[in-house]
């Protein structure tokens, strides 16, 4: 179908019914078709002109079962309502094969055909532009997804939380993390290094002057690059894996607390007065501190990253490798004594043992107590990490039958 308006007609109706394709937009987010059921609802209070123009337009195209935006208006429309979904790992690894295969036809080029060459680096160049652009976006969505874990604990049960929780930081943060570390050699950072080192060089030695232009507007955005995923790099070291490892180790009893405290008069006083000897081991309680003591801090959610910041981050220092720990507690039960284990784990996994590392390697078997079996002997054990005594019970732990 040909298009039956003038651009600038076309712009202002888009402008005139933007709420219509802004829930067209999130309709199609969540559920990749508006299905026919949705679309009649979303234009029932429309005129039947504005509904015909919506495809007469080419702005909504029509498929088995629904519709969907056509896919420049609805990358547009992400760009000014700043809503993504999360790229999955193997979206974004697909960038280092096309990486790959265009940096090695760019080599087999070099002294062949000029206007392929060209051509090579300019799909190299548009290629690098859209994968900037899609980890900038698929950054800023995890981060507010994660935002949303944390300032939303009064409408989602914490179990619901710390679910949601494990499945951003192992199916997208983590695979993020890693193919935006230039130390891993698999990683795509680390391949554009390895190209931006070839660009330079090649841009003072091609003899062709049009190769060399391309070479050096080249070499600009892979030098741009190296910045933009260091700061990407940044948010997710920095921001996204203590936000997130801070929801899977809060602490239930201080989170029931609070609860109560926002709305002392909608529930009963907790039983918690009556003096008894209770220990409290494994949960992470400064991390349940740092929770409360939160909501006393007046923090934008925009995070500001400044140029100087060009320092690389340890990433081993922050992100705790809780499936291991994991798969490890359950290869090694029956326990006879817990916490002792839990310290010898530590000793040997981890490169800076710490107090914080200790107690998230303990909150295992609390935050999973549905499929443990735990009884306390009667004895005692003291251990000593970063110079706190902790004097602990002997824990016997095995897998919970049925």
């Amino acid at each position: 179908m040909i298009l039956k308006a003038a651009p600038d007609r076309v712009l202002r109706f888009l402008e005139d019914n933007f709420e219509l394709f802004q829930q067209f937009y999130r309709v199609q987010l969540e559920h990749n078709l508006i299905s026919k059921t949705a679309f009649e609802r979303i234009t029932q209070d429309k005129a039947d002109v504005i509904v015909k123009r919506t495809l007469d337009y080419k702005l909504l195209l029509t498929q088995s079962g629904g519709f969907r935006l056509n896919e420049p208006v609805r990358a547009f429309l992400a760009l000014l309502l700043n809503e993504f979904k999360p790229l999955l790992p193997e979206e974004l690894a697909k960038y280092r094969l096309a990486f790959q295969s265009l940096f090695e036809r760019i080599q087999e080029y070099r002294d062949g055909d000029i206007l392929i060459l060209a051509e090579r680096l300019d799909a190299f160049y548009q290629e690098l532009q859209q994968f900037l652009e899609n980890v900038e976006s698929n950054t800023s969505q995890l981060l507010k997804n994660s935002q949303h874990l944390k300032a939303n604990k009064g409408e989602m049960a914490y179990s619901e939380r710390v679910r949601r929780a494990r499945h951003l930081i192992e199916h997208y943060i983590e695979p993020l993390n890693r193919i935006l570390d230039v130390k891993r050699e698999d990683s795509i950072a680390n391949l554009l290094n390895t190209i931006s080192a070839y660009i330079n060089v090649e841009r003072f030695a091609h003899p062709h002057s049009g190769i060399r232009l391309r070479l050096e507007r080249l070499h600009e955005l892979l030098r741009d690059a190296e910045r933009k995923i260091l700061r990407q790099s940044h948010v997710v070291t920095r921001e996204l894996l203590p936000l997130i490892e801070r929801l899977q180790t809060e602490s239930e009893i201080l989170s029931g607390w609070l609860y109560f405290l926002e709305r002392p008069f909608l529930h009963e006083v907790p039983d918690m007065p009556a003096r008894r000897l209770f220990s409290l081991t494994g949960s992470n309680i400064g991390v349940g501190l740092e929770l409360f003591l939160q909501q006393f801090e007046h923090r934008p959610e925009d995070i500001v990253l400044h140029e100087e910041e060009t320092e690389a981050v340890d990433s081993q220092q922050v992100y705790f490798n809780r499936r291991y720990y994991q798969q490890a507690l359950e290869q090694a039960l029956p326990l006879p004594n817990y916490f002792a284990w839990c310290y010898e784990r530590m000793q040997e996994h981890e490169a800076v043992p710490s107090r914080e590392r200790f107690l998230k390697i303990g909150s295992l078997l609390f935050e999973e107590s549905e499929q443990y079996e735990a009884a306390f002997t009667g004895e005692r054990l003291r251990l000593q990490v970063d110079g706190v005594v902790y004097d602990l019970p002997v824990m016997e732990v095995s897998e919970r039958e049925g």
